[in-house]
């Protein structure tokens, strides 16, 4: 059953404003649309539309997870966590049984600007090694959609424009991490973004699941509230085309490769997701 809600925390001085919802018929658990942080825009819409599970030697699959309102076991659960001496944090998640996984989709919204989507999994589908594939989209508006530039570290110390290390990618593209897998995404001329870290379980690409972060332009069609891919092709490249990205209106495809050994058994739980961190706001 389709289910939402609007966010206004803490209630008492927010910083965090945004629309959540879980929609029939998509399958991307819950999507997070209008996130504004301090009264400033950070995203349009952000959700982890694909899972891609990947067994070794054959042993099963592959697989498409589907995370969707048909396999929640429970309402999105929204609270506040225990306070850290330095911030508080607000949990909106959903819980998804799918064969023997079980599925935590968590989202932490925290009061210093971090933002952290986590994906647990636990259980064993076939008795084999294997690895999710956790795909991530965020529709970036950094203060609006107008004049975004995403930009990838690299362990240099030349400079073009944005600080040592920093190369601006100015079209669309499909990438591995590199130097010390760090991006940004920022609004132009006004020293305000997000910057993106890996994750310290995310893993690293494979022949399977080929890239780590994709970056393409905007296009209201090319949101399919995870239609898009297949068990044996994440198809990203249907909106890899080359186009500007250059103070444009800019999606990241963030992607993790969470591993589960066989070993491990079902029961134990694992996770990954990127550190999302605001500067400047």
């Amino acid at each position: 059953m389709s289910s939402s809600g609007t966010i206004s925390w803490p209630p008492e001085a927010p910083v965090w404003k945004f629309y959540w919802e879980v929609l029939d018929g998509k399958s991307e658990a819950i999507a997070f649309r209008d996130v504004f942080y301090k009264g400033v825009k950070v995203l349009h819409r952000a959700s982890l539309p694909m899972i891609r599970v990947q067994y070794d030697g054959g042993a099963g699959g592959p697989y498409k997870d589907a995370l969707s309102s048909r396999n929640m076991q429970r309402p999105v659960a929204v609270y506040e966590g225990s306070p850290a001496p330095d911030y508080r944090f607000l949990v909106v998640e959903s819980y998804h049984v799918i064969g023997r996984y079980r599925l935590l989709n968590r989202w932490i919204f925290r009061s210093d600007g971090i933002i952290l989507p986590q994906l647990y999994s636990a259980g064993l589908q076939h008795p084999a090694n294997h690895r999710h594939h956790t795909y991530w989209r965020f529709d970036w508006d950094i203060d609006g959609q107008a004049n975004n530039l995403a930009l990838q570290h690299a362990l240099t110390g030349q400079d073009w424009g944005y600080g040592p290390g920093w190369i601006p990618r100015t079209s669309e593209l499909s990438s591995i991490h590199i130097g010390d897998n760090r991006w940004a995404v920022l609004k132009k001329g006004s020293g305000r973004g997000f910057l993106i870290d890996k994750g310290p379980f995310d893993g690293a690409s494979d022949w399977f699941s080929r890239l780590d972060v994709a970056i393409t332009a905007y296009h209201g069609p090319e949101d399919l509230g995870g239609a898009l891919g297949t068990p044996n092709d994440d198809e990203l490249w249907r909106h890899v085309n080359g186009e500007n990205t250059d103070g444009a209106d800019i999606v990241m495809w963030y992607v993790a490769h969470l591993a589960h050994e066989a070993h491990d058994g079902g029961d134990e739980w694992h996770v990954c997701g990127p550190i999302l961190r605001q500067f400047g706001y």
